[in-house]
C-alpha cells in the first residue's frame, strides 16, 4: 500500500517451500501428548514462565570474540559432522563471568559429554537459551534470574578444546540461529574473528530491579503438564506476542482452509507483518485512509464490507483468493508476490519480513493440534493446571523396536528432506550448509534427524545429530550385517564409498523387517520405504547396525 522506512536486522531465508501441505493438513500426530509437553510453551519442568518482555544482552561481559558459528560443522574433539546449534563466544581473559542473556528461570542443569556443564533458561512464550561448557554454575533449577546476572563460569567442559561459551536459542524446541536472534533484539553481535565489549554482569535480580514476570511454581519436583484455557498458541514468536501470534495463527489457518502449500501461506503472514505488524488495525494512513485490518484493504469493495477487512478469517481468505489469482505468483520472489496484490510502491518493501513469517509459520504448524483448538475469535486466555498430571513421555525401560518402527512410520511419504532437519520432538526447519544443503526453508527430516526422533520415541535413548556418531554410538547393541539376525527398529548406518573407514558414514535408516528400511533420502524427497535385500546401491557399501531396543 504504501512505502515505509523499516530497518530489521535479520538475514533473508529466501523463497522456497517451507512444509508440504500434506504437513499443514495433518489433524493429529504421534505422540501427541509428549510432543506437546515438549513444544508447548505452557509446559516446562518448572512451570509456566509469563514472557512481559524485558531488556536482552550478549550472555558474557567484557572483551570477548565470536569464534564459531551456528551451523553443520565437524566437531572439534571427534570430527563428527553434526549441527553446531550455538554461537561460541570466548572472553579475554578466559574463564570469566557467565551471564543470563534475558530474565528467566532456571529450567535444567544438564552435564554430559557433549555439551559439559550446561544451564538452561526458561523465558516464556516457547523461548529457552542455553549455556555450555561451563566450569561451573552458580545457579540451580527454580532460581529465577535477570538479564545479566552471572549464572556460571566459562570453562571447556564436554566437547571443548579451549574455554568458551557456546550459546544457544530454541524456540519451541527448535534450535535458531543466535546471531540472528540477538540482532531482532537489538542487540550488536561482532562479526566472526572481531573483538567486542560487553556489558559488566548485575550481581542479582534485585540489583536490575527484580524480574517483571511471576513464574507459577510446582508444588512438587516433578515436571508439570499443562494445558491452555483457550489454546496452547504460543504467547510469544521472535519480536510477535499476544494477539499478534494469535492472527498471525488466523492467517495461516484461512490458508489451510483453501488447501494452499506452505510458501503460499507464509507469503501471507510476511504481508501482514509488513502492513500491519500483525494487528487488527482500524484505521488507514495516507497511502489509503480507507485501509482497514491486518492486510490494510481497501473500502472500494474489492474485499469486502468494513466488517470483512476487520475479521482476520475473512481478511486473511480474502487475501489469498487475490494471490493465487496472480499469473505467475509461485515463479517470483516473495516480496514480489505480496507487491502483485498490495500495490506497494516498493516492490521489495516485504523481502525483510520473510525470515520472520518462516519463523512464525514453523512454530505455528509444528503441532497441528494447535490451530484445530483456535475460537472463532478472541484472545489468548493462557494457561491453566492439566488436573491429569505430567503428560507421559518415551520409554526409560529400553522400550521396543515395534515402536521405534511406529514412530518412523508415521512420517512416510509426507514429510520432506530438510537439510540439518528433526529433533526428538518431530519435524522442524533444516540448516544451511551450500546451495545443495539448504535446509532453512523446510520443515523435515534429514537421515539421521529421522532416526534420531525414531529411536528417542521408541526407546528413551537421545542420540547425536549425525548418521556418523549414530552409526557408531556404543549405546546401541552391534548387530551382525544378516537380515536373519536383523530385527525391525534395528539402525543402519552406510559407510557411502564401501570402505566401513570412520568418517565415510554418511546415511542411515531404520530397518523395518522383510530386507526394507525407513529413510529421509535426500533433498527433494520424502520420508520412504526403501527396499534393501538385493539392491545393488545399498549393498555394494558397507554397513553398521545397531539395536537400542531391549526388545
Amino acid at each position: 500500500m504504501k512505502t515505509k522506512l523499516v530497518v530489521v536486522g535479520v538475514a533473508i531465508l529466501g523463497a522456497a517451500c517451507l512444509v508440504t501441505p500434506a504437513m499443514l493438513a495433518m489433524t493429529a500426530i504421534l505422540f501427541s501428548a509428549s510432543a506437546q509437553a515438549q513444544q508447548s510453551p505452557c509446559y516446562s519442568p518448572i512451570g509456566p514462565v509469563v514472557d512481559t518482555g524485558g531488556p536482552v544482552r550478549i550472555p558474557v561481559v567484557g572483551r570477548f570474540t565470536s569464534t564459531g558459528e551456528f551451523g553443520m560443522r565437524k566437531l572439534p574433539v571427534s570430527g563428527v559432522l553434526k549441527l553446531h546449534a550455538g554461537l561460541d563466544l570466548t572472553e579475554t581473559p578466559a574463564n570469566g563471568p557467565i551471564v543470563a542473556a534475558k530474565d528467566g528461570v532456571v529450567s535444567a542443569t544438564p552435564s554430559d559429554t557433549n555439551g559439559g556443564n550446561q544451564i538452561y533458561i526458561s523465558h516464556g512464550g516457547g523461548l529457552e537459551t542455553r549455556y555450555l561448557h561451563l566450569t561451573s554454575r552458580t545457579v540451580k533449577v527454580g532460581d529465577k534470574v535477570s538479564a545479566g546476572q552471572q549464572i556460571g563460569i566459562e570453562g571447556t567442559s564436554g566437547q571443548s578444546t579451549s574455554p568458551h561459551l557456546d550459546f544457544e536459542v530454541l524456540m519451541a524446541g527448535q534450535p535458531m540461529n543466535p546471531r540472528t536472534w540477538l540482532t531482532q533484539q537489538g542487540v550488536t553481535v561482532p562479526s566472526a574473528g572481531v573483538q567486542g565489549t560487553a556489558l559488566g554482569p548485575t550481581s542479582t535480580a534485585a540489583a536490575s530491579g527484580g524480574l517483571t514476570f511471576t513464574p507459577i511454581m510446582p508444588t512438587s519436583s516433578q515436571s508439570v503438564a499443562v494445558s491452555a484455557v483457550v489454546t496452547q498458541i504460543p504467547a510469544k514468536v521472535g519480536n510477535y506476542k499476544g494477539d499478534q501470534v494469535l492472527n498471525a495463527a488466523y492467517i495461516i489457518k484461512a490458508g489451510q482452509g483453501l488447501s494452499l502449500d506452505a510458501w503460499t501461506i507464509t507469503v501471507g503472514v510476511m504481508t501482514a507483518m509488513g502492513e500491519s505488524s500483525l494487528t487488527n488495525i482500524d484505521h488507514g494512513d495516507i497511502a489509503g485512509t480507507d485501509s482497514r485490518g491486518l492486510f490494510q484493504q481497501r473500502g472500494n469493495g474489492a474485499w469486502g464490507s468494513y466488517a470483512d477487512r476487520m475479521s482476520p478469517p475473512i481478511a486473511s481468505t480474502n487475501f489469498f483468493k487475490a494471490l493465487i489469482a496472480v499469473p505467475g505468483y509461485r515463479l517470483v520472489d516473495p516480496t514480489i508476490a505480496a507487491h502483485r496484490v498490495q500495490g506497494n510502491s516498493d516492490p521489495y518493501y516485504y523481502a525483510p519480513f520473510w525470515p520472520q513469517a518462516v519463523q512464525m509459520v514453523s512454530v505455528l504448524t509444528a503441532d497441528p493440534s494447535l490451530l484445530e483448538q483456535l475460537p472463532v475469535n478472541g484472545s489468548i486466555i493462557g494457561c491453566a493446571t492439566d488436573p491429569t498430571g505430567p503428560l507421559p513421555q518415551p520409554p526409560t525401560n529400553g522400550g521396543s523396536g515395534a515402536a521405534v518402527v511406529a514412530a518412523a512410520q508415521h512420517w512416510v511419504g509426507t514429510t520432506p528432506y530438510s537439510w540439518g532437519g528433526g529433533n526428538i520432538n518431530g519435524p522442524s526447519l533444516g540448516i544451511y550448509s551450500s546451495l545443495s544443503l539448504d535446509g532453512t526453508h523446510t520443515v523435515g527430516f534429514d537421515c539421521s534427524g529421522l532416526v534420531l526422533f525414531a529411536v528417542y520415541r521408541g526407546t528413551g535413548i537421545q542420540l547425536d545429530h549425525s548418521a556418523e556418531d549414530q552409526s557408531h554410538s556404543p549405546r546401541g547393541q552391534t548387530i551382525p550385517r544378516d537380515f536373519a539376525l536383523m530385527k525391525p527398529g534395528d539402525v543402519i548406518g552406510f559407510s557411502e564409498d564401501g570402505s566401513g573407514a570412520p568418517g565415510s558414514f554418511g546415511h542411515i535408516g531404520i530397518y523395518i523387517g522383510g530386507g526394507r528400511m525407513i529413510d529421509a533420502p535426500r533433498p527433494g524427497k520424502n520420508a520412504e520405504i526403501v527396499v534393501l535385500q538385493g539392491n545393488s546401491y545399498y549393498e555394494s557399501m558397507a554397513w553398521s547396525i545397531k539395536r537400542f531396543a531391549s526388545m
